[in-house]
């Protein structure tokens, strides 16, 4: 058996034990074909004889001495039905279990971890509770809605200037359009991918962050890499740097069009929490998710490797622009940076209206949300795009280089401006399936 850890390991026995336990969970029991899988890998890395995927098909499948798994995907796809299997047994009737068996991507083999639900059984059930990011979204929300509570009564007091510098114009040419169609408002963070690290030497897990695990699949290629790494996906989301700053901006501009607002996070995010309402996110590119194959209708394009680059296509789908962001090194003091964010305000599927607030890194994120919510600098932006397009469209893209030391920007400067037409969604889907 594969350890991740040298402390407690179970014995050969008792690995038998906790197969055979899953075995006879409901998971797993009207399930011969894993049932058998799950044995036989089992016994094969026990006997440290780690089968290949040809080696399964026949085993297993019954497949003949001329298997080919370039055309044959009956391995992959049992073993991916199997990981799944696995994740739903810990996530219900295992949930207590002290061990996990799981399956590292790319290898045919059982490992086996100390389970996160090794806790005193109090601490235990407080934890789950709080693994919830329903119950995170419900905090931030609460001290919204209280900073508003509190602010209101106040609001007759403040200075003809600070009324006039973050009043809302119900005619208002960025905001008001989005508003128009009369829906309720999403508004999507785009949160961090978290993990949670087993540290043998304190005989627990500790929730960590790398920045260059953005995702499952970023997780897996990097265990293949290194396959003694303690590391598993944490259940707890990665609120993003500034978001509550960001929400401060953007909520106060909302309820002035509309009361119904909901919070989402682009982990939990699926398309039937889009229709039919006006959806805002607010994140790193890496972070936009499903959102991604709405945000690919637009000429704009991104990479984090080997750099962090933004890239803006022309109509034939050919790159016309590139960005380049510049982070100073982490030990950096004093850092200067040069980050390059979106302000994207596209039609939706029908008559929903989409906005992003996208970038590489926090700095372009807080200017555009201060930017959205300042009158001044709303209004500047709007005398910026008038020079370039005469007026404000209803749909458009701009983007703006922010240069900043720490987290501070000082300079805004719009790079680039396209109107997007009304039918745009349409036309990018009627397009996409003639070249298909």
């Amino acid at each position: 058996m594969a350890e991740q850890n040298n402390v407690n390991t179970p014995s050969s026995k008792e690995i038998k034990s906790i197969v055979n336990v899953v075995l006879q969970s409901k998971e797993f029991k009207d399930s011969p074909i894993y049932s058998n899988l799950l044995s036989y890998l089992t016994q094969s890395t026990l006997s440290k004889n780690i089968p290949k995927e040809t080696t399964i098909a026949i085993d297993i499948f019954g497949k003949d001495s001329g298997f080919n798994s370039n055309k044959d995907s009956t391995v992959r796809h049992h073993i991916l039905v199997l990981r799944d299997k696995l994740d739903n047994y810990y996530k219900n009737e295992g949930k207590e279990d002290k061990f996990r068996l799981i399956i590292p991507k790319g290898h045919y083999e059982i490992q086996l971890i100390p389970s996160r639900n090794e806790k005193p059984k109090i601490l235990n059930r407080l934890i789950s509770s709080l693994k919830r990011w329903e119950v995170a979204v419900i905090i931030i929300l609460l001290i919204i809605n209280l900073f508003f509570i509190f602010r209101l009564p106040s609001v007759n007091t403040l200075s003809s200037i600070t009324q006039t510098q973050y009043s809302v114009d119900p005619q208002d040419e960025v905001w008001s359009p989005f508003f128009k169609n009369g829906y309720p408002v999403s508004i999507i963070l785009g949160d961090d991918f978290w993990l949670d690290e087993y540290c043998p030497d304190y005989k627990r897990y500790r929730q960590v962050r790398d920045w260059k695990i953005s995702s499952e699949n970023d997780l897996s290629d990097f265990l293949i890499k290194y396959p003694k790494a303690n590391l598993v996906k944490s259940e707890i989301p990665g609120i993003p740097f500034g978001a509550t700053d960001n929400l401060l901006d953007v909520l106060h501009v909302v309820y002035h069009f509309q009361n119904d607002v909901s919070l989402f996070m682009s982990s939990t995010l699926s398309l039937d929490k889009i229709r039919d309402h006006n959806i805002i996110y607010i994140g790193e590119f890496k972070n936009l998710r499903i959102l991604n194959k709405i945000f690919y209708k637009t000429p704009l394009r991104y990479q984090y490797y080997p750099d962090e680059r933004l890239f803006i296509l022309d109509e034939k789908g050919n790159v016309r622009d590139s960005f380049l962001r510049v982070e100073a090194p982490y030990e950096q003091q004093n850092k200067y940076n040069v980050d390059y964010s979106l302000l994207v305000k596209m039609p939706g599927f029908t008559k929903e209206n989409f906005m992003f607030i996208v970038g590489f890194g926090y700095g372009g994120r807080l200017e555009r949300t201060k930017m959205l919510a300042n009158t001044e600098l709303r209004m500047k932006f709007i005398e910026d795009i008038k020079k370039v397009n005469k007026s404000v469209p209803e749909y458009f893209i701009a983007l703006f280089e922010v240069k900043s030391i720490e987290r501070t920007g000082f300079t805004n400067e719009l790079k680039y401006f396209k109107e997007i037409p009304g039918n745009f969604f349409s036309e990018s889907s009627q397009d996409s399936s003639k070249s298909n």
